[in-house]
């Protein structure tokens, strides 16, 4: 009884290091690669793939005699503790794609600790299968996960607001050194039994089970699908909503609960009735692919949490009911673990190549269809069954590409990479003549069809706060601007003849889409320049060069409603204000549907002695847009030139309502609006 505890005692430790472990790294990669969503897709394959690898290695571990296989792990454990959070300056190199950095990063980084703790679970069944002659204990890969939803639920809600990173990476390292001694101890014991008893064995009693069999494909497909189910469920949910730890982990976690739930219960066979549920969650999921972001925060994340619970559910449901025996353990394990990997390599690596927008979430719900009708058996009732749900497949699909030519027939073009999903539509009707440039669900800027210029529709009109700021600079002379985040150009309007406007974006999609289907960058009266980098960087090297200063920086960087934090914290705003005049203006868009950014502005006004100016237009029709503008400076004439009823004052020292955010510490949980 006390070695069974024992042993569920460290694979449960251990998956709640390797769970945890997830979230420090990409939150602390989101400032690196721009904040986007894809970072967490790109560390998932990462993570997937070296799963994998994990299980592999404890395959091949397993045909020597466990006293060897006790030694070289521990070895090698200890090894990989010394080398854990490596990180060499070639990991940056420009000459590989955003993901590969990402992947690159995360290898040498933890890599090998990552690659061995992930065999934890599968070594020590085995080994208590070897050395006590017992059936293999499936509902100990429950207690794993177990240990690392824990994991990854305790992040957002303790570790993140909390602890710094830095904290949270050196807590992670002690805690992964205690777990590899007691790991150490639980092996010794293991030996000591083995020896006394004479019950160790080798890999020859391992079976030779074909990977490429009708089963095997099964638990690959399975294993993929409901892999696909959570990464684009991910995305779908980071298009409108900040991508933050608790937006990675709430998907993960329904996704480790799923498998809890499937591999605890006895082995259950499919079912029709699970043909009703399937059939809700892919109507469901349509329906928010198309309209989802007309939906607030908390009805985004109940209805994509149910369908992903509904697909995932039946998924590893499946998969319990085809686990083999133990001879077969380590291969039904490597087959789940291939195909994760398959399917976070499909979405974080081949997806963003072949698809023009996330198709992968339609095609996945299509997926978990079709592998339902292949879990039909022989008799007649079952062959019926098997038809319709065939049936409703491809009624699924016919609707959804109406559907999909229905809801892109204004795209003049379309463009997805590693920062997104960006479109240039031209939108017709009676009130509206115009075109505009999307990201994933946002207007980044627009203009009229009819051949006259004007700024009476979007987010950038005389009338809003950067508008409001901008004629007042023009007062005290010529405009010196920087602007982060580039959108369709619209800024560049507000140019005069000797004024300067360089504007820094990160996705070079957008400043194509900018140059070929707006005219706002080629008819600017103002000299025009475009920086492809993440601003944040661009203009620390603008610092580092001691390049003149500039009278004003726009921050107008938010893709869809997705926030870089890395972009909002104090080492931010202190370096935007050594590329400032001592008189200069920083000008901030904050119009958000899911965060309230004002707390953090206010303590930062308060820290760099700044006033603060809020600009909220809410608009008055359908043909103009509201906007949310801060506006921060010190400059007493610019803050006099202001009327008195055209914006709110905030001082911070008479606000109880402050966030600090610093590179090494900030969560948007706090700043939710649900």
């Amino acid at each position: 009884m006390m070695n069974r505890i024992l042993f569920i005692i460290v694979i449960f430790f251990s998956a709640f290091l390797l769970f945890q472990i997830q979230p420090i790294l990409s939150k602390e990669l989101l400032p690196v690669f721009g904040g986007g969503a894809s970072i967490w897709t790109a560390s998932l394959c990462f993570y997937q793939s070296a799963l994998l690898l994990g299980y592999f290695y404890a395959h091949g571990l397993g045909y020597l005699k466990l006293k060897s296989q006790a030694t070289i792990h521990f070895m090698l454990l200890a090894i990989a503790i010394g080398t854990t959070f490596y990180q060499p300056e070639c990991v940056m190199g420009e000459t590989l794609s955003p993901a590969a950095r990402v992947i690159l990063n995360l290898t040498l980084q933890v890599g090998s600790i990552f690659v061995l703790l992930s065999s934890t679970s599968i070594l020590l069944q085995r080994w208590y299968c070897d050395v006590f002659v017992k059936e293999v204990p499936y509902h100990w890969y429950a207690w794993s996960n177990v240990g690392s939803l824990l994991a990854l639920l305790s992040y957002p809600f303790v570790f993140e607001i909390n602890f710094s990173l830095s904290e949270q990476k050196l807590g992670w390292l002690s805690a992964a050194t205690i777990m590899v001694v007691a790991l150490a101890l639980l092996m010794s014991n293991l030996i000591r039994h083995a020896n006394n008893t004479g019950s160790e064995s080798t890999g020859n009693a391992l079976s030779h089970h074909p990977f490429m069999s009708r089963c095997a494909l099964l638990w690959i497909a399975l294993a993929a699908c409901s892999t696909l189910c959570l990464i684009a469920t991910t995305q779908m949910v980071s298009t409108n909503i900040p991508p933050m730890p608790l937006l990675w982990v709430l998907p993960l976690a329904l996704y480790l609960v799923t498998f809890i739930i499937a591999f605890a219960l006895p082995k259950q066979g499919v079912h029709f009735i699970w043909l009703g549920p399937l059939v809700f969650a892919w109507l469901a999921g349509v329906m928010m692919y198309f309209i989802g972001g007309q939906f607030n925060a908390l009805a985004q994340l109940a209805m994509y949490s149910l369908i992903l619970a509904i697909c995932c559910l039946f998924c590893h449901s499946q998969l319990r009911a085809l686990a083999p025996t133990k001879s077969q353990m380590t291969h039904f394990y490597i087959c789940i673990a291939l195909g994760g990997a398959l399917g976070s390599v499909f979405s974080a690596l081949v997806a963003p190549l072949i698809f023009e927008q996330l198709l992968e979430y339609p095609l996945m719900l299509l997926m978990t269809l079709g592998l339902f009708t292949l879990r039909f058996d022989k008799p007649l009732a079952m062959n019926k069954a098997k038809g319709l749900a065939i049936a409703m497949v491809l009624s699924c699909t016919s609707l959804f590409a109406w559907l999909n030519g229905q809801f892109n027939q204004f795209n003049v073009a379309t463009d997805r990479n590693f920062y997104g999903y960006i479109a240039v539509k031209d939108v017709k009707t009676a009130a509206i003549n115009e075109r505009r440039l999307i990201d994933g669900t946002t207007v980044h800027g627009s203009e009229t069809l009819q051949g006259v210029r004007h700024l009476t529709r979007d987010y950038y009109h005389a009338d809003t706060g950067v508008g409001r700021a901008l004629e007042i600079l023009k007062q005290f002379g010529p405009l010196n601007i920087g602007v982060i985040g580039l959108g369709a150009g619209v800024m560049a309007h507000f140019g005069d003849e000797h004024d300067r406007f360089t504007f820094y974006e990160l996705n070079p999609a957008v400043y194509q889409m900018a140059t070929i289907y707006f005219s706002y960058l080629k008819h600017a009266r103002a000299q025009v320049d475009v920086t492809l980098a993440d601003g944040r960087l661009a203009l620390r090297e603008e610092a580092n060069s001691q390049l003149p200063t500039k009278n004003a920086l726009i921050i107008d960087a938010f893709s869809s409603d997705v926030i870089p934090t890395h972009l909002m914290t104090l080492e931010a705003f202190q370096l935007y204000w050594r590329r400032l005049q001592d008189t200069g203006v920083l000008i901030v868009h904050i119009s958000s549907n899911y965060v309230d950014l004002m707390p953090v502005l206010s303590a930062h006004a308060l820290s760099l002695n700044k006033s603060l100016l809020v600009f909220d237009y809410q608009g008055n029709d359908i043909t103009h847009l509201g906007s949310k503008w801060a506006v921060m400076t010190s400059d007493p004439r610019f803050l006099a030139a202001f009327p008195a009823n055209s914006h709110r004052t905030i001082n911070p020292e008479s606000t109880d309502k402050l966030v600090f955010w610093t590179d090494e510490k900030n969560s948007v949980l706090p700043l939710l609006k649900f």
